[in-house]
């Protein structure tokens, strides 16, 4: 694991014991999870979870580069696929406030400036107005 998200993953497990108010605020985050679905084999208080600006965007060339059907990773654009430069490529992650149990898989990059987002692909430039950008917990797993 590289050095900076081990610093990510130790800052997210020591946080809590520094800040009650985050620890109040994960742990009612977990309260609602028989709304999203939760079986028994799956644990989401074992995940880890962040809060990150989230966006989304569609292939045009104004929004991507001159090949935007082709994600960082090589492959063509689908629907579950993120943009994110803070996971590394392959990362799984559910959005459960905005898309339930869905699981989204890191298979992009953003611009560098935004090194504490993620951007869903979505099919159409419409699609991802209607998004937006929101401030959102994403589960890690």
């Amino acid at each position: 694991m590289k050095s900076k998200h081990r610093f990510l993953v130790v800052l997210f497990f020591l946080l809590p014991l520094c800040e009650p108010a985050f620890s109040a605020m994960i742990t009612g985050y977990f309260s609602h999870r028989e709304e999203i679905g939760a079986e028994d084999t799956y644990h989401p208080e074992n995940t880890p979870v962040l809060f990150v600006t989230a966006t989304a965007y569609s292939s045009t060339e104004d929004q991507t580069d001159s090949s935007p059907f082709t994600m960082a990773s090589g492959k063509r654009v689908y629907d579950g696929a993120i943009a994110a430069n803070f996971l590394p490529m392959g990362t799984k992650v559910m959005l459960p406030e905005t898309h339930g149990r869905k699981v989204f898989t890191v298979e992009d990059r953003t611009h560098r400036r935004f090194s504490d987002r993620i951007d869903i692909w979505m099919e159409t430039r419409e699609e991802a107005l209607q998004f937006g950008i929101k401030r959102i917990a994403i589960q890690i797993l």
